[in-house]
């Protein structure tokens, strides 16, 4: 189990819980929302989009599996395509396939639409964003700082990988985690860090069991 999600659910024996009506119930409890936001612009050609589709698939299958709606955003200079949050695996995978790089980078469009999106669902649900990507913040880095701000104050947490130092310093100017350095994947990595990409939150999940 990965542990970006706000519970462990093995030691609560949640996977065999008879849900039937109580259903919503629960996934307000435990589970959550996670747009997850793929850079496909178009230095992410070739090894490094495959990469990242293998990630995202693996991230999108943990996120499922712990109550999570999953929805997936391909972004360059603008949306390259999107799917809402779902439990079907089957359309998320079959957008993440079709997958093809172009373009440039820009991520003010993808948080336009993700705070939109999250900031319309129930507040008692784990909002999250998790953005990868190998550039910077595009010619508007002012406007994505407020935008961050705002999705901040509503209490949607954004998590950012990036590939390479300058990417994942730059992205990481978004992000709400508290943490030492920035996540930073390499040419190597990019798949184990994506779907690892919020691995470092077992203090948020904590402080959620203690409420």
């Amino acid at each position: 189990m990965n542990t970006w999600i706000r519970r462990d659910f093995d030691s609560a024996g949640l996977t065999h819980y008879p849900v039937g009506p109580y259903l919503a119930a629960i996934q307000r409890r435990f589970g959550g929302v996670v747009l997850l936001c793929i850079d496909v612009s178009g230095s992410m050609s070739g090894k490094p989009l495959a990469s990242a589709v293998r990630g995202a698939k693996t991230f999108a299958e943990e996120a499922v599996a712990a109550y999570y709606e999953v929805g997936v955003t391909l972004w360059h200079h603008a949306i390259a395509a999107s799917i809402a949050p779902t439990r079907d695996l089957a359309p998320v995978f079959g957008l993440l396939d079709a997958a093809a790089a172009s373009g440039g980078n820009e991520i003010n469009p993808t948080l336009d639409a993700a705070h939109d999106l999250l900031r319309a669902r129930d507040p008692r649900l784990d909002r999250v964003v998790v953005i990868f990507g190998d550039g910077d913040l595009g010619g508007k880095r002012e406007q994505a700082l407020a935008k961050a701000a705002a999705m901040r104050a509503d209490d949607i947490r954004i998590i950012t990988v990036g590939l390479g130092d300058a990417a994942a310093r730059a992205l990481d100017e978004i992000s709400t985690e508290s943490h030492d350095r920035p996540r930073t994947a390499t040419a190597d990595t990019i798949d184990t860090e994506i779907a690892g990409a919020a691995g470092g939150l077992r203090r948020h999940r904590a402080a959620e069991s203690g409420r």
